[in-house]
């Protein structure tokens, strides 16, 4: 009976992308010479006051900038689209996002690049490789967040803690060739005047972008091609950078089978993760990605501890820092595979290396980027503990004062340095937090958010 429901709905299915087909031939086809572009729909300035974000950033096309546009036949196009329709139909079919699906594959089927979101942050591009994408679609002036980080170095180091500013790389480079004619990003902009604020007044600083440039690879392998973060074998990548400058300028001994991937197994789950821009237009439009669990061969024994949730995991970095329950079924919409790596967003967690004690205590202050860099890091830690200050509303200060780290580190990704409340950290009016494991009051993220 359950084969028999699955296999009417595949039909259903494949029913409608037959009409997407008819819809394309009919109403799609080109019927004049091409063009050097189109422009999608003018908003007004109602909408746009009403759609933009409070920083005053559009979205792609939203005041009709020129998009390519592609005049593969037809005949073609349905050929490829065809070609990988029965096994959406088979395995990704989820008839809850029928429509979704359906939308994104006449969307691909039309070679359309710019698919508008009702909150314009939330449009999807589609890079030349094929790869899908957000955008920062306006400069911005952030150097009032790179003094915040320069404050914040200050008031730590009256502490003598040092801080070490890391920028993560976004999936744009500067200038990227990738993106559709007409659109433009800048979130590297935003980390370039951050980085230029903290060397003018001599913070420590580590650009990862520089990192895997220098790996001499496709950018795009460094990033899932459905998702806005970036890989677990990327993040690897800069655990490596970082455990170097933790040895060499702050002292602290990394044993180098934390940085050697032969010291880790790999599992790949294939075509298992849809992620946040492959869930706004469906799997047809750019299909779905692969997920790989990184679990260390060597001994390893850790306490996790997330106070807002009441929740502690202790095990080996596979039972205590992975979330095998986000991987056990496929589930494109409603799953998030990369919540794998630490859980997700969270005001605050500790991680205890119950076989290592004696290494270093290291808080990080972090945005969704470090999900699958903080296991390679507790690895390198006596106690690491994690910040987001997006969830995260008390003294920052005073956890401070009370968990007297090493080292203060703080991770944010090119796009995030635009954020403001990852920069907030001297609140006004902050109520005076505990000194004890009790968490901040603060509300709860859902669980497996990012």
């Amino acid at each position: 009976m359950a084969h028999s429901h699955s296999s009417t709905g595949a039909v259903l299915f494949l029913c409608a992308m037959a009409a997407g087909a008819v819809l394309l031939l009919t109403g799609l086809a080109p019927t004049e010479p091409a063009r050097e572009g189109v422009r999608l729909p003018q908003r007004k300035a109602a909408y746009t006051a009403q759609a933009g974000m409070s920083d005053g950033r559009r979205g792609p096309g939203q005041l009709g900038e020129a998009v390519p546009v592609q005049t593969e036949p037809p005949f073609e196009r349905i050929r490829d689209f065809l070609s990988t329709a029965d096994a959406a139909a088979n395995s990704a079919l989820d008839k809850g996002h029928l429509f979704i699906q359906l939308y994104g594959g006449v969307q691909a089927l039309s070679d359309r690049t710019v698919l508008e979101d009702v909150d314009p942050q939330y449009s999807v591009v589609k890079l030349t490789d094929g790869t899908l994408t957000f955008v920062n679609a306006e400069p911005q002036d952030v150097t009032g967040h790179g003094r915040s980080v320069v404050r914040l170095s200050r008031a730590l180091a009256g502490r003598e803690i040092p801080l070490l500013y890391v920028q993560a790389p976004q999936k744009l480079q500067e200038d990227d060739p990738r993106l559709p004619t007409g659109v433009a990003d800048y979130g590297n902009d935003y980390a370039d005047q951050l980085l230029g604020v903290l060397a003018e007044n001599d913070v420590p600083t580590l650009d990862l972008r520089k990192t895997l440039a220098a790996a001499g690879r496709d950018w795009s392998s460094f990033f899932f091609r459905t998702d806005h973060h970036w890989t677990p074998e990327a993040a690897f990548i800069a655990h490596q950078a970082i455990a170097e400058v933790l040895e060499r300028d702050y002292g602290f001994p990394i044993p180098a089978e934390h940085t050697d991937p032969a010291a880790f197994t790999r599992t790949c789950l294939s075509d298992w993760f849809l992620g946040s821009q492959g869930k706004r237009v469906g799997p047809l439009y750019a299909g779905v990605d692969d997920m790989e669990i990184w679990e260390p061969n060597f001994a390893t024994d850790f306490t996790y501890s997330i106070p807002i949730y009441d929740t502690e995991r202790t095990g080996s970095f596979s039972e205590a820092l992975l979330f095998p329950e986000r991987v056990e079924e496929k589930d494109f919409f409603n799953g998030n595979p990369y919540t794998l790596y630490a859980g997700g967003d969270y005001p605050m967690a500790r991680i205890y290396n119950l076989l290592a004690p004696e290494r270093p205590r290291i808080m990080l202050l972090r945005d969704s980027y470090a999900c699958v860099l903080t296991p390679f890091l507790a690895l390198d830690c006596g106690e690491l503990i994690t910040v987001d200050l997006r969830y995260f509303h008390d003294d920052l200060l005073t956890y401070v004062d009370w968990l007297e780290p090493d080292l203060v580190i703080v991770m944010y990704t090119a796009g995030s340095v635009a954020l403001d409340e990852l920069f907030d950290f001297f609140p006004q009016d902050a109520p005076q937090p505990p000194y004890a494991l009790d968490p901040p009051a603060v509300e709860k993220p859902a669980l497996g958010t990012n």
